[in-house]
């Protein structure tokens, strides 16, 4: 239960921020320019922060502590955007806030993952919350802004990021590994690594539709309030996906919800491409369970298994910065794409999906060896 209270408090913070920061950036005046950087600057953060914050939280063998440390800072720097304005200000506490807040999520995964190892926890049941959080969030503050300041948004993402902090520190304490085993890095051997690779590849052929799905429906002459419905019927279902999480943990291998996620993204973005019906991407958007869902849980999954008690800080903040590497990437090419050939973008995040199932059909006729997960074995 009380990793479920950790992933609501940690979501509500993104559910708050990605679709109403801009709305505060813009009331304290910056300019469409100022605001695109403000929106940029973490993903670059990203990538330096999540792999020397993983490096950092295992060399400390106190997860909790330092989990609470990143929730406070996050937490503060938020908050003084809105005491100290000024576009140079902001854009510095936007990057001080990544550098905490970041890396967060996949060190919360890494100790969620272990307490799934360790004391047995639903991980899958736990991390749901994160989802729906995320939806109550969206929807809340969209209503609230009628008669709340814009300022509002970063001090409710400061609040949840304090209850975060709260909350990780009546998280079970688990043993502290030896100190030569947290010295030691993750065991990425080529099968870990193509299956990490894959699921990026896979997470990164969402970065189109990420981007301009909204878009291209509202364009085409959809309802807002219907492409409102369409993104929550997608979350709706990977809470279903999380919930039997477990499950589906059982009956297929990590690199198995990676082909899973893979195949489903072809389907899905080649059949987004063709315009269909606005009834039939009612479905499309609910294939999210599988696109995302089942690659995610596959990713932490493998990851997590690559990483002794000592190191899954690490192999969880690797598979993340892989994801955000790629999905910058992805973004990138989606402008151009979308500015030659319309709808006909989607067909490219296929060919990324497609790619990714390439790289982890390679990973499951790999040896498997003891830092994936068991001892090693002939391919079969």
């Amino acid at each position: 239960m009380t990793l479920a209270v950790v992933y609501a408090a940690m979501f509500a913070a993104p559910g708050f921020y990605l679709p109403f920061f801009p709305v505060f950036l813009a009331s304290l005046g910056l300019s469409p320019e100022a605001i695109g950087i403000a929106i940029g600057i973490p993903i670059g953060v990203r990538l330096l922060a999540n792999p020397v914050a993983g490096i950092l939280s295992d060399r400390s063998g106190r997860p909790r502590r330092f989990l609470a440390v990143l929730g406070v800072g996050g937490a503060i720097a938020f908050a003084l955007m809105s005491l100290i304005p000024g576009t140079a200000a902001v854009l510095i506490l936007v990057g001080l806030a990544t550098l905490f807040w970041g890396p967060a999520f996949p060190l919360t995964d890494a100790f969620g993952q272990r307490l799934a190892r360790e004391r047995g926890v639903d991980y899958g049941r736990a991390r749901l919350w994160g989802s729906v959080s995320f939806i109550a969030a969206n929807i809340g503050l969209g209503v609230a802004l009628e008669v709340l300041p814009p300022s509002s948004v970063v001090w409710l993402i400061a609040a949840a990021l304090v209850l975060y902090t709260v909350s990780v520190q009546f998280l079970p304490r688990l043993k502290k590994p030896p100190a030569e085993e947290s010295a030691k890095p993750p065991k990425l051997g080529a099968r870990v690594l193509l299956a990490v690779f894959a699921a990026a590849l896979v997470q990164a052929s969402h970065a189109a539709i990420y981007t301009f799905g909204s878009v291209h429906w509202r364009a085409s002459g959809i309802s807002s309030s219907f492409v409102g419905f369409l993104w929550g019927a997608g979350v709706a279902a990977e809470v279903v996906v999380f919930y039997f999480a477990t499950v589906m943990l059982r009956r297929f291998s990590p690199i198995g919800l990676i082909l899973l996620g893979g195949a489903s993204s072809i389907i899905r973005f080649a059949l987004t491409a063709l315009d269909p019906p606005q009834m039939l991407l009612v479905p499309l958007m609910m294939m999210h369970a599988f696109t995302f869902t089942a690659t995610f849980l596959g990713m932490v999954s493998i990851a997590g298994d690559s990483g002794g008690a000592g190191a899954q800080g690490r192999a969880q903040a690797f598979s993340s910065t892989a994801v955000s590497i790629a999905m910058l990437l992805a973004t990138f090419a989606a402008g151009p794409l979308y500015a030659h050939y319309g709808a006909y973008a989607f067909l490219g995040s296929s060919l990324i999906a497609a790619l990714g199932c390439v790289l982890a059909l390679i990973a499951l006729v790999q040896p498997q060896s003891e830092g994936s997960g068991g001892k090693t074995v002939e391919p079969s």
